[in-house]
């Protein structure tokens, strides 16, 4: 029977170590042998046993020390060991656990017993080791679970679900709502292959993601040729309309040079609100984190009444930016189900803009 495992016994008698060797080389163990604390803790920077059978009283340092200089080196701590000794005084026995022992076997011993107390050493290392391992992985997938967690939501709304466990919706009282449709997306596509359209919308929103990231807004999500994005939510931010007025203008710039240079042709309607809404997390399995009310319905009316290639936006985005950008327009028109709205299109800023928010 060969059991793949190594046992060092560490004893000065040269009796007692042929003993022991002979017992444990029939049972399958592979066995190591030092004479004093010294060599054996030389012989484990070479080599690690699984279980090192001690005697005590030894040349040069006990075995007491010896023990604890195991439990100080990390390589060597987990390494479980059975004291073997021909003192059998209570306090021997607990001088051996304090040491770190995790048993104590006393002079004369019995073969069969020496054997079980192994066994069982050795079956709860490897428990300990599986475990450890399982641990190992277990916090992999943590990570893993906690790196796609704060990919799919905003990074303040995925560390308040880790921390807490929880995310209570919320309403923000100033914030910024954009749509960004692609014109006859649908029609074209129909012509398209299944990865040239994933190709081209991948490509479009990548780069709308990188425009939105750097002016501080956050995608909320695209619902097929439909981007939406907001600012203010769930950061506070007391720009939230001039930062989502630069965007959508540089996601319009962005997509006019891609049209030169790319192999299909793409326009947008744009459309911006501002006013309140409520943030929160919905689903329990899948998470998806979204904002409701009626500042998100008006903005998504503002761009289905725009002009492709132009940034239509409400009264109430108007009003929060006129002294910073330039606007056309000023018409009322009609907006299903809110009546009568005043709209303007979104001229290029007065300022320029603030490098350190590039």
């Amino acid at each position: 029977m060969q059991n793949q495992q190594t046992i060092l016994i560490v004893d000065d008698s040269p009796v007692n170590q042929k003993i022991l060797s002979n017992l444990l080389k029939k049972q399958g163990y592979t066995v190591l042998n030092a004479a004093s604390g010294e060599e054996a803790l030389k012989l484990v920077t070479t080599i690690l046993p699984d279980l090192i059978i001690l005697d005590i009283l030894l040349p040069g340092i006990d075995g007491y020390t010896t023990c604890v200089r195991l439990q100080e080196q990390e390589a060597t701590r987990d390494i479980p060991v059975i004291f073997i000794s021909s003192l059998d005084a209570t306090e021997d026995k607990i001088g051996g656990f304090e040491a770190g022992g995790v048993d104590y076997i006393t002079k004369p011993f019995q073969p069969a017993e020496v054997i079980a107390r192994i066994c069982t050493h050795l079956r709860i290392r490897h428990l300990q080791r599986v475990l450890a391992q399982k641990n190992i992985l277990l916090e992999e997938e943590k990570q893993k679970s906690e790196a796609l967690l704060q990919n799919v939501l905003p990074r303040r709304v995925a560390g308040e679900l880790l921390t807490t466990g929880h995310c209570a919706p919320k309403l923000y009282a100033e914030a910024t709502v954009c749509f960004a449709d692609i014109v006859r997306f649908t029609d074209a596509s129909s012509h398209l292959s299944p990865e040239t359209i994933i190709g081209e919308l991948n490509e479009i929103f990548t780069g709308f993601d990188a425009i939105a990231t750097r002016h501080h807004c956050e995608r909320m999500k695209t619902i097929g040729d439909a981007y939406l994005f907001v600012c203010g939510v769930p950061e506070p931010d007391p720009r939230h309309a001039e930062n989502v007025g630069r965007a959508a203008l540089q996601m319009i710039n962005f997509l006019e040079k891609r049209n030169q240079q790319g192999q299909y042709t793409w326009q947008i309607r744009v459309g911006i609100h501002s006013g309140p809404v409520v943030g929160g997390i919905v689903g329990t399995e899948k998470y998806l984190y979204d904002i409701f009310g009626d500042t998100v319905n008006i903005a998504a009316r503002m761009e289905e009444l725009g002009t492709p290639m132009q940034v239509n936006v409400s009264q109430a985005t108007y009003r929060i930016l006129h002294d910073t950008f330039s606007f056309i327009g000023g018409e009322k028109v009609e907006v299903k189900g809110k009546g009568k709205q005043v709209m303007y299109t979104l001229g290029q800023p007065k300022t320029a803009e603030n490098p350190t928010d590039s």
